[in-house]
């Protein structure tokens, strides 16, 4: 099954919830209801109810079930039949975060009740944590992987960068199973401290005390010439903020007024986001017409911009730089354009973590997220199946960039040289 890669901003344990960051867009559930109150239901009677409303909002929500080779009736009459024959609560708890995974990575999340209220907590603007933005990968050691530092952190204070990989929490190894779980092991109260096993890309591994400290999620743009060139970069940070749509205007004008802009290389490689992404803006900047279409079980919406011409945005040359760790609207914009051959994409297979989801709510307190829409290209392509394969591959991971030598934007250069 395809492997979904997530990014926990900050170092929260964070679902990426692909809601619509577009006015316009097919409008999402955002909470079903939990149920009418009455008797009070045995154990097994509210196991069983609430099962049976997890599974039919699976049944009318999820977006590949009629796709799926799944045995549906099967599948519900063996949990079903578990249930009754008598479950222990946490023997339930297993029992219901087994099915995630019958569904593809991150197509289905479950939330016990205490599990809802944790997240809900850590979701906070504000939180205790060391400050950084990472992905997880899984070979060939697992580790977590930092996209990027917010300034000033104690994970900046403490010497860590991006392209740093951590391979083990106050001494305990990351493991393949927990995967992003695992930073629930780096987070605590601020003051506190954690030791982590860190490698910088061609040094050493080294031992790194950091002091943890109540922080603000934040995400910046970086936007620069690639030196001795007359080509722009732009690097989008892994979540989107407010007024990022307007930093990347000022970039491009900026970045023209500095000098003739003959090329711009957009870096989507560690973004993993849709909530706030400015999808509706880059398209109008470098596109005009169609997109392709979201989806869900009932509808479709096409997708069209009228553009914009900033500073010559509509003709000037563009590479798009993806990765693992590229998602969300940032997957539907790169593949859009390249269809378009619009630009050229460079750099790694994409996961093909585009679809939203739904949250449910269920009778125990419980809630669990679903797949429920996803994205199209106007060929019929669907990236959510495969991802985005780059015109270019450049098998070079974010956690393989050296100082002042990176091969995908290296290669990005290459390209719009040979494209004069």
């Amino acid at each position: 099954m395809k492997r979904k890669w997530f990014i926990a901003p900050a170092l929260l344990i964070l679902t990426s919830l692909f809601l619509s960051a577009c006015s316009g867009l097919i409008r999402l559930e955002d909470e079903a209801i939990t149920g009418e109150f009455g008797p009070a239901a045995s154990a097994q009677e509210q196991q069983l109810r609430t099962f049976d409303m997890m599974w039919k909002n699976i049944q009318d929500t999820y977006i590949y079930y009629e796709d799926s080779n799944l045995n549906w009736d099967g599948l519900y009459e063996e949990n079903a039949s578990r249930i009754n024959s008598g479950l222990t609560q946490k023997e339930f708890i297993s029992l219901m975060n087994d099915l995630e995974t019958e569904f593809p990575a991150g197509g289905l999340i479950y939330q016990t009740r205490a599990e809802r209220v944790e997240s809900d907590i850590a979701e906070a603007a504000t939180y205790d944590g060391i400050g950084a933005f990472i992905g997880f990968q899984e070979e060939k050691k697992p580790h977590i992987v930092i996209l990027a530092v917010i300034e000033g952190s104690p994970a900046a204070e403490a010497g860590l960068k991006a392209h740093d990989s951590i391979f083990s929490i106050d001494g305990n190894p990351i493991l393949l199973e927990e995967g992003l779980g695992a930073v629930s092991r780096i987070r605590g109260l601020a003051g506190s401290s954690v030791t982590l096993d860190v490698q910088s890309p061609g040094e050493q591994q080294r031992s790194v005390e950091v002091t943890r400290a109540k922080l603000t999620t934040t995400g910046k743009l970086n936007a620069h010439h690639v030196p001795d060139t007359d080509y722009g970069y732009i690097l989008f940070p892994p979540i989107a903020y407010q007024g990022l749509d307007q930093d990347v205007l000022l970039a491009i004008q900026t970045l023209s007024n500095e000098r003739e802009l003959k090329g711009l290389i957009l870096d989507l490689r560690i973004v993993n986001a849709s909530q706030g992404w400015p999808l509706d803006t880059l398209f109008t900047l470098f596109h005009d017409g169609s997109i392709g279409e979201l989806y869900n079980r009932n509808q479709a919406q096409p997708l069209t911009v009228t553009g914009q011409d900033i500073d010559g945005s509509q003709s000037l040359p563009l590479a798009i730089l993806v990765g693992k760790n590229t998602g969300g609207f940032a997957e539907v914009f790169a593949a859009s354009l390249q269809a378009y051959e619009r630009a050229v994409v460079i750099g790694e297979q994409t996961p093909g973590d585009v679809e939203t989801q739904s949250v449910f709510y269920l009778p125990d307190g419980s809630r669990f997220f679903i797949d429920s829409t996803s994205f199209r290209l106007s060929n019929g392509d669907e990236i959510g199946n495969n991802g985005i394969t780059p015109d270019i591959a450049v098998e070079a991971g974010w956690d393989e960039i050296l100082p002042n030598h990176d091969p995908v934007l290296d290669r990005a250069v290459e390209v719009l040289e040979n494209a004069k």
